[in-house]
């Protein structure tokens, strides 16, 4: 038997081992891993876009000079997301990355009360007023906590994030990188570990997968109508290297591996299990063993 979870944004389904799910002690953090990566990916995908109330921005903060360790780094974010707190924001999600000279730099989503104004900002019932105010009040305290390593107010950026599709476009540009983007890729020279390298505050809204179980024909049927999906979504985006990549995505030169070898992807959780039915599965749930969807707290 194959399983599968269908979270709001995304789905994963492959065939479990005989020794079923074994959960892992997170030890010291040193750099972006493939674990890392798949729960940042789930947790992504458990978000309720449409409930994603406020008025978002898309921020990138950099710095000039690279702490001296993780712990300086840490200070500095720790630092920034108190700010963001006790100004009355709803929410933050924050992602560490390196440049290529493995200096590290901050995505963030933060999400205001729509109307929202900085602290000591003039009042305005100026959309565009607010939205430029909010923008430079985001960078520029930052400005200030990191001034000490040369951030500067030109170096960082901060955008609206325009209802659900901006929302899903900062994922895309900002958030589903794997472990073998360059941007994740190596430790700062001098630093002994990295530290947690994503997070999440406030209030998010939330969805649990849902998991089900189906037959192993039912299985591979599923994963060839997801695989022609994904292709047609790729060539529409004119990705031909996407595309070539699907059309292998399920070839293993060890048959016993190809056989079940697993599908996890951006599919909507509705798209998938629609899917689902018409690769005849019957509609039988499982239970949720995987805990790694659950909100992890910066």
């Amino acid at each position: 038997m194959a399983t599968f979870k269908a979270y709001p944004s995304g789905a994963s389904m492959g065939c479990p081992g005989k020794g079923g799910a074994r959960e892992n002690k997170r030890g010291s953090v040193n750099g972006w891993s493939a674990a890392s990566v798949r729960r940042h990916v789930r947790w992504l995908w458990s978000v309720d876009v449409p409930a994603l109330d406020g008025d978002g921005y898309g921020v990138t903060l950099t710095v000039r000079d690279t702490p001296a360790d993780h712990g300086d780094w840490k200070q500095l974010r720790e630092a920034y997301l108190r700010k963001l707190r006790d100004a009355g924001c709803i929410r933050w999600h924050w992602v560490t990355e390196w440049q290529r000279r493995g200096t590290p730099h901050m995505h963030l989503a933060v999400y205001v009360p729509t109307g929202w104004l900085p602290p000591e900002a003039p009042i305005s019932d100026s959309a565009a007023a607010r939205r430029a105010v909010t923008q430079a009040w985001l960078t520029s305290t930052w400005c200030e906590v990191a001034g000490e390593y040369g951030a500067l107010w030109g170096a960082q950026v901060a955008k609206q994030i325009t209802g659900p599709q901006g929302w899903l476009k900062y994922l895309a540009k900002h958030s589903a990188r794997g472990v073998r983007h360059y941007q994740r890729q190596g430790v700062p020279s001098g630093w002994t570990g990295t530290g947690r390298l994503w997070g999440h505050g406030g209030s998010w809204p939330v969805v649990e997968p849902v998991a089900g179980v189906m037959e192993q024909a039912t299985f591979f049927r599923m994963r060839r109508l997801v695989r022609r999906r994904l292709i047609a979504q790729a060539r529409a985006q004119g990705d031909w290297r996407r595309v070539a990549y699907l059309r292998r995505m399920l070839k293993n030169g060890d048959p016993t591996l190809s056989a079940v070898r697993g599908v996890s992807e951006w599919l909507p959780s509705d798209l998938f299990l629609t899917m689902a039915f018409a690769a005849g599965w019957s509609g039988e749930l499982g239970a949720i063993t995987d805990t790694s969807a659950l909100p992890e707290v910066a």
